[in-house]
């Protein structure tokens, strides 16, 4: 109700605009795991919102899975494509290595169970 009273007031954009870290109100609510704001901002932004990248390269399947929100990983995959949890980030890291480095084993197993055995052998650029 927060969001869309703030669309109500301020208009879309809102949810278009970013922070200084380049985040967005999909990242956060990627990030926090709260699907329905996920899906308000794709309802009004369409899927450029969960594909927007960070200043660190993250999009929303990165925040969602080093969360370990996979209701919110799997919603993105639905509406982006199973490629989304391929992307890397500027240190080279894919969904699978947020999953990892979250402790999420849920994430971790939807993430090589989708994408294949090969996503959980990437190695990033440490």
């Amino acid at each position: 109700e927060v969001v869309r009273y703030a669309v109500e007031t301020c208009g879309e954009e809102v949810l278009r605009e970013k922070d200084n870290d380049g985040l967005t109100c999909a990242h956060y609510a990627s990030e926090g795991g709260h699907l329905e704001v996920v899906r308000y901002a794709v309802e009004t932004c369409g899927e450029e919102a969960l594909r927007e990248k960070d200043n660190a390269g993250g999009t929303c399947a990165h925040l969602a899975s080093a969360g370990g929100h996979l209701e919110v990983v799997r919603y993105v995959v639905e509406t982006c494509g199973e490629e989304v949890l391929r992307e890397k980030d500027n240190d080279g890291m894919t969904c699978a290595h947020m999953a990892s480095a979250g402790g999420d084993l849920e994430v971790l197993r939807y993430v090589g169970e989708t994408c294949g055995e090969e996503v959980l052998r990437e190695k990033d650029k440490h």
